[in-house]
């Protein structure tokens, strides 16, 4: 397993902070930079607007955390994605796999 897991990944949490007028705004704390294992995945289809854009998407195979929740974010590459689907390692109870697609800026 621990050769599978040769790239390195930035986990992210969210956090609000109060504007001090009732709302607040989103900020993304680094939580730990982790090895993983990477695969590519088809990419979807996002419609905006008038355009048909496409997501990249990808599945980091990491150890199991208790600190992983859907909504956070991974960044590899330069490229930030956001966790869609927190599953199960492929037959171990030591390893957790994240589904990710890439992130609206």
């Amino acid at each position: 397993m621990i050769g599978s897991l040769r790239h390195q990944i930035e986990l992210y949490a969210p956090s609000r902070l109060a504007d001090g007028a009732g709302g607040a705004s989103l900020e993304w704390t680094l939580v730990e930079t982790v090895w993983a294992g990477l695969e590519r995945l088809a990419s979807t289809r996002d419609f905006a607007g008038d355009r048909n854009n496409r997501l990249r998407r990808l599945a980091a195979t990491i150890r199991k955390r208790t600190d992983v929740d859907l909504g956070a974010r991974v960044r590899f590459e330069e490229t930030l994605y956001e966790i869609v689907s927190v599953e199960a390692g492929a037959g171990d109870e030591k390893t957790m796999t994240l589904i990710c697609e890439e992130a609206k800026q």
